[in-house]
């Protein structure tokens, strides 16, 4: 069977998300910075006030994300949606440190602009499920 262009779509943002959180894994700023659109954005719908904007932003505060939280291992399943533009990713991160032991599991729900970049990604966890790591 052949794909549609939306099939082709799925794909390549599927891949994207893949490949971002192997560079989250990696602590790679540099290769977790080029899937961002320069306006991207992440919200945290379950702290209304809290929205990072651009991608100055977005790096500055990855980077001290990368530089203060233990290690983590990031299990991924990823989901594309009925829209091509949106991937939903459901993680399950496990924090096995002498700082922090526990496990957590968020939901991202990735949206891409017509280039395949990342423009938003709203980020969902029950913020009583996980450990508390350092921010």
């Amino acid at each position: 069977m052949m794909m549609t262009f939306e099939d082709r779509i799925r794909e390549r943002n599927l891949a994207t998300v893949e490949a971002f959180y192997e560079s989250e894994r990696r602590r790679d700023l540099a290769t977790w910075v080029r899937f961002w659109n320069p306006a991207g954005r992440q919200t945290f719908p379950f702290a209304p006030d809290r929205t990072v904007s651009g991608i100055g932003t977005l790096e500055r505060i990855t980077a001290r994300k990368f530089e203060v939280r233990p290690p983590y291992e990031i299990r991924s399943r990823l989901e594309p949606m009925a829209d091509p533009d949106r991937v939903l990713a459901r993680l399950h991160l496990v924090f096995d440190t002498d700082e922090v032991k526990g496990e957590t599991h968020i939901w991202c729900l990735f949206h891409f602009d017509p280039d395949g970049r990342v423009l938003e990604v709203e980020e969902m966890l029950d913020t009583s499920s996980g450990p508390s790591v350092p921010s």
